[in-house]
């Protein structure tokens, strides 16, 4: 997509367009359709996927299933599967065709009825659907919906909670999409280093939020919509809070968090700049040194990626490991594609350092994406001792058992 491009100018010259975008978005659904979807549902223990929406109140689930034109559900929708069948009953499904066999004209008939009689007519008898107790992005089928769907077809089918072919569905990539992945990580580092410079930044009148808009602005540029803040803070040698905000001065070292979506995938990633002093050379050392304990924090952890394990499993390891060593710690990592907070593992919590109920008891899965999120908390000594947090996250892909960081990750500290 971008190359080797590297600088935010080169980037908005090579980015493709809304229409290429398009046709990337199709592609890509037409292969985990094709060779995704088939596998995950052998592997069930239901032989029909139902995933049912209504407009404007769609499932989680659904927006991964349309083809690119389409932004919302129409009216009642519905995806069926059945081994390598692809069915859809909408008012548009006859325009979703090549992705899916369109079997109900809503001229012609009520969408229940003709609901009832493809599972009929398919041999439907034991039906997934997407509702789940404890994952979040599984449990799409809204209660009326659902009463419903027992009302409908009840008599001659069972219906089965879909949580883990859901899960699945959604943390699983291609990779069409791992190759995407890598250039929206240069992205990524490209907006945040042009919003972090010095044309950008100057002391005693630059802002945290000044530099958020900055950020924002600089996505929109590229077509980019960010899905959540982005957040600008700093920490300041005499505070204690180590995500202060305000004006900015030389001596803070700042940190940003920033994460956009580009054709239903997205980013999160965090980086430490400091604006050093004049004449100040000691400070940039020491920080360097924390910088590096995280750095070392980030290594153990994906060390303990095995595919297998548990996020608990890898949380718990990690966190014995570094603590031998006397550093202090927070893993906070989250499954990452369709989805800021994805579907998958979680590996901690910021306020949950020892057992995450239900997403922390998924299992990793090969051919998956993560914001490796963490931090560590080093003191620095020409800060009389205070703490220093390095808070760093990377949009990391984990294929044949290894962590790949995609555009490489922050070893230095930036200077502005």
């Amino acid at each position: 997509m971008i190359g080797d491009s590297n600088s935010y100018e080169e980037i908005l010259e090579r980015i493709p367009n809304r229409r290429d975008r398009f046709i990337e978005h199709n592609e890509i659904l037409l292969v985990r359709l094709e060779e995704i979807l088939p596998v995950l549902l052998k592997d069930s223990d239901f032989d029909t996927w139902l995933v049912l929406g209504r407009e404007y109140n769609e499932d989680p689930v659904m927006f991964t299933l349309l083809p690119a034109a389409y932004r919302n559900a129409s009216r009642y929708t519905a995806f069926v599967f059945k081994g390598t069948d692809r069915y859809v009953l909408s008012p548009y499904g006859k325009m979703m065709t090549g992705f899916y066999t369109s079997v109900w004209d809503v001229t012609q008939g009520d969408f229940w009825t003709a609901l009832r009689k493809l599972l009929k007519d398919i041999g439907a008898e034991n039906v997934g659907v997407n509702f789940s107790s404890s994952i979040a992005l599984a449990d799409g089928v809204t209660h009326t919906l659902f009463k419903k769907l027992e009302e409908v077809v009840g008599d001659f089918v069972r219906l089965t909670g879909a949580e883990d072919l859901v899960v699945n569905w959604l943390q699983t990539r291609t990779k069409r999409e791992l190759d995407l992945y890598r250039d929206l990580d240069k992205i990524a580092h490209a907006i945040i280093a042009k919003a972090f410079s010095r044309d950008a930044i100057f002391p005693g009148i630059t802002t945290t939020s000044d530099i958020e808009w900055s950020l924002r602005d600089l996505a929109e540029r590229l077509g980019l919509e960010t899905w959540f803040g982005p957040d600008v803070d700093f920490q300041r040698k005499g505070l204690d809070n180590p995500r202060s905000t305000g004006v900015v001065c030389e001596g803070d070292f700042l940190h940003c968090d920033f994460g956009f979506h580009y054709n239903g995938l997205a980013t999160d990633t965090q980086q430490m700049f400091y604006l050093p002093l004049k004449r100040e050379d000691r400070t940039i050392d020491e920080l360097r040194r924390v910088i590096r304990d995280t750095n070392f924090v980030q290594d153990t952890l994906a060390r303990n990626f095995i595919v297998g394990l548990t996020g608990n499993d890898v949380l718990c390891q990690t966190l014995k490991e570094v603590k031998r060593l006397n550093l202090e710690a927070m893993i906070y990592t989250h499954p990452i594609g369709f989805n800021g907070h994805g579907a998958g593992p979680t590996i901690g919590l910021w306020n949950n350092q020892k057992w995450v109920e239900g997403s922390g008891e998924l299992k990793l899965r090969d051919m998956s994406c993560f914001a490796m999120e963490l931090n560590c908390r080093t003191n620095v000594d020409s800060w009389e001792g205070q703490g220093v947090f390095g808070f760093l996250e990377e949009t990391v892909a984990f294929r044949e058992g290894h962590i790949d960081y995609l555009d490489g990750r922050q070893t230095e500290v930036y200077l502005i």
